[in-house]
């Protein structure tokens, strides 16, 4: 059973841990390019701004369906 698992690589290993090895995103020099960086970033927004709306969307909707409640009850 242990010779099994010193089969394994440790970048294999690494990529249960994230959605992409970090040689994914590493140029030849071995430094982060610009486009991979925007990349980045640019998933970082989008990830922010989906919760963000999803969020407001869902906190909109509650005080929405509490007022309604609340004018059904007064005005029925």
């Amino acid at each position: 059973m242990e010779s099994e698992v010193d089969e394994y690589d440790e970048s294999e290993m690494k990529m249960g841990q994230r959605y992409y090895p970090g040689e994914m995103y590493v140029d030849e020099d071995g430094q982060l390019s610009w486009f991979n960086a925007g990349v980045r970033v640019g998933v970082g927004i989008g990830l922010g701004m989906c919760l963000g709306v999803g969020i407001g969307v869902g906190l909109l909707m509650r005080s929405y369906q509490a007022t309604t409640s609340n004018l059904r009850r007064r005005f029925l």
